[in-house]
């Protein structure tokens, strides 16, 4: 295990604006694996910003390098009478909410099972369910950026949980996302200055769907003046058309 990388890319991370990295990368380095990806939340003018930084191994060599990181600044979603593949998504976000997530992905927790007994593993039942209704929401088009959503949300913060899958890939209609790579001699983007970049992101859209939705409401104010006084578009056409034709008819005479 080649500890000078570890340093190594637990400075990146502070550079980056993640402090004392160096042990959560030592913890999944120990375990060899070809990739392996590091989830971590911040708090931004009371926004959550969740950082995905994903790392891969070099062919033949003991070191691992920092390839990018997604960034994904999570607006409040709203999931009212919103039902999916059969999953009513306010009912699930509501129950995942009720969940000690960390105490779930614990695997040291230790305690009595008897499989004659429910009460014994009810919770891992109710768990069970939670799991059972985002992979169903997954397995859509429509469903997938809500599941991810939904994992963000609960997930984000909880070490090893990209052992659960998608997390970060997909696009909600809610979260603004974008990918940061990193090449060899090049300045890092900081966490702040990812967060500015979908901030501004977010305003732009936010400023498009008001055009939009303003667009909409001209051209709906242009259609019923034109219906409620016999005027608008289509009375303008009859009439060019009335007076074409009467061109036509006074060159063929």
């Amino acid at each position: 295990m080649n500890i000078q990388n570890i340093v190594a890319l637990a400075a990146q991370l502070k550079a980056i604006g993640f402090d004392n990295m160096g042990y959560s990368l030592l913890k999944r380095i120990c375990l060899a694996s070809t990739s392996f990806s590091i989830c971590e939340k911040l708090l931004k003018a009371a926004e959550n910003v969740s950082f995905a930084f994903y790392f891969e191994k070099s062919e033949n060599t003991e070191t691992y390098k920092l390839l990018y990181y997604d960034a994904i600044l999570q607006q409040e979603s709203s999931y009212k009478d919103m039902n999916i593949e059969g999953v009513n998504v306010q009912e699930l976000d509501e129950n995942m909410g009720q969940v000690d997530w960390r105490k779930v992905f614990d695997f040291s927790e230790q305690k009595s099972f008897n499989p004659n007994e429910k009460a014994s593993y009810d919770t891992e039942l109710k768990i069970h369910q939670l799991i059972s209704a985002l992979n169903k929401l997954e397995s859509s088009e429509e469903g997938r950026p809500v599941s991810i959503s939904l994992k963000q949300k609960y997930w984000s913060d909880i070490p090893y949980v990209d052992l659960m899958g998608l997390m970060t890939n997909g696009k909600s209609r809610s979260d603004i996302s974008q990918r940061f790579y990193f090449s060899e001699g090049q300045p890092v983007i900081s966490a702040d200055e990812a967060y500015r970049f979908l901030l501004n992101r977010w305003m732009e859209k936010q400023m498009q769907t008001r055009k939009k939705q303003q667009d909409n409401d001209n051209e709906a104010g242009v259609e019923d003046s034109g219906t409620s006084n016999g005027s608008g578009l289509l009375k303008k056409r009859r009439l060019s058309n009335s007076r074409n034709n009467k061109k036509d008819k006074a060159a063929i005479r």
